[in-house]
């Protein structure tokens, strides 16, 4: 019987790690096939994806995944706990997942479900703790930390260190088991330790380099002249992931590299439409943020300049971001409880055929795999969610090809990437 092994990304851009990842996920699990749920156009950090979600697609299949589809927009650009809860319960829909397979800088699973148990029980010494610390002025992520290195301490045999509960990879691979325990899943985490650079390292530095790295690397060929722009773009890829580069468009051009500044105006014409409370009825908006955004207001020149005026000891830029994001796409705060109740496929290998009609057969969520068949194939409560993506999608793409002065197509228009 052939397995297949989940795994959760933006791929912001598509990078050598990735297709590390993708290539030891199959090894360390025998798996024969690599299911990627991927982020669409917006992403978890609340700015729009550097390139397009088809793009992603098309390198993700070039990397090794075997089929891509959609994390939908409600979850791709919210908290991690969210993240992890719409992005595990498609795969756990799917019913043909054996494993699920995220990179971790810890590299060990224990600690990743001790944590998750704790955090899914909450046992009463946790919740005493967490409770007291919360009365010491220190932030929920602080307090729950503290919390959790107080609890192990006294009751485990010390799983975590303080750098274990501060890493990005490692509070995801949480999340993600957090996910599983929920949904009494059969899908067997297992977990990559990190190569290369750090999450968050911002110089091309080995031949692993970060998404972030690759972001500032791409941003600083913006000042590139425009006839020099393909061969400056052409002479990173073959660094960072030369086997990405057939994936390039010919024509690419520093136009379709996509920042939050590219939403400047869309997001200053939103912010100036609102009221302290009509933002609060959007997701990662707090009152007190609200009220900062309409008090600054005045001072707004570009999405990231306001973001970076608006934070403060206690809002992380991320939160941010993601609060002027779920303005602008207009998401709202009270998100659904449940899991997605749909997929939408973005693309697969041809030699994958039979295992993609596999998994629609098995799924108990429609597998959308053709995006204008959306009102024929999904249950009444979707279709609006799924006319969130739609929309959220053709925004990115409006923007794109006015920047790009090229021809809109709509995205239900476009067909899965097949390769």
């Amino acid at each position: 019987m052939k397995k297949a092994v989940g795994i959760i990304a933006e791929y912001n851009p598509f990078h050598k790690g990735h297709a590390y990842h993708i290539e030891k996920a199959k090894e360390l699990t025998g798996a024969d096939y690599a299911v990627v749920v991927l982020s669409g156009d917006f992403v978890q950090r609340g700015t729009p994806a550097v390139f397009s979600k088809h793009l992603r697609t098309k390198m993700a299949l070039l990397g090794g995944a075997d089929v891509v589809l959609e994390l939908p927009s409600y979850y791709a650009s919210s908290s991690a706990e969210y993240f992890a809860k719409g992005s595990i319960g498609i795969l756990n829909a799917l019913h043909g997942i054996d494993f699920l397979c995220f990179g971790s800088e810890s590299g060990e699973l224990s600690p990743c479900m001790a944590t998750a148990e704790i955090l899914s029980k909450e046992p009463e010494a946790f919740q005493i703790s967490l409770k007291e610390n919360l009365k010491k002025g220190l932030s929920f992520p602080s307090a729950r930390k503290a919390a959790l290195l107080e609890y192990g301490a006294k009751f485990l045999s010390g799983p975590w260190n303080n750098e274990f509960l501060d890493t990005p990879n490692n509070i995801l691979g949480v999340e993600y088991c957090k996910a599983l325990l929920s949904l009494k899943s059969s899908i067997r985490p297992v977990t990559l330790k990190r190569e290369g650079s750090a999450y968050h390292a911002e110089k091309l530095e080995n031949s692993y380099p970060s998404a972030s790295a690759v972001r500032r690397s791409l941003s600083q060929l913006q000042d590139t002249d425009s006839r020099e722009f393909l061969p400056a773009l052409l002479s990173l890829f073959t660094r960072t992931q030369p086997e990405m580069v057939a994936s390039l468009p010919h024509n690419l051009t520093k136009e379709d590299m996509m920042t939050e500044d590219d939403f400047s105006l869309l997001l200053k014409y939103k912010l100036m439409r609102s009221t302290p409370h009509s933002l609060c009825q959007y997701a990662d908006m707090s009152p007190e943020l609200a009220r900062r955004i309409c008090n600054r207001l005045n001072e707004f020149l570009s999405f990231s300049q306001f973001a970076g005026l608006l934070k403060t000891k206690e809002l992380t830029r991320t939160r941010i971001n993601r609060a002027l994001l779920h303005t602008l796409l207009e998401i709202p705060a009270d998100l659904p409880s449940h899991a997605p109740g749909y997929v939408r496929l973005l693309g697969f290998q041809k030699k994958s055929s039979e295992f993609l009609r596999l998994l629609q057969n098995n799924s108990t969520i429609p597998v959308l795999t053709k995006a204008a068949d959306y009102k024929k194939r999904l249950p009444k409560e979707e279709i609006s969610a799924f006319e969130t993506d739609i929309f959220v999608s053709n925004l990115y793409q409006s923007v794109l090809h006015i920047k790009k002065q090229t021809a809109f197509v709509h995205d239900l228009q476009k067909p899965p990437v097949l390769l």
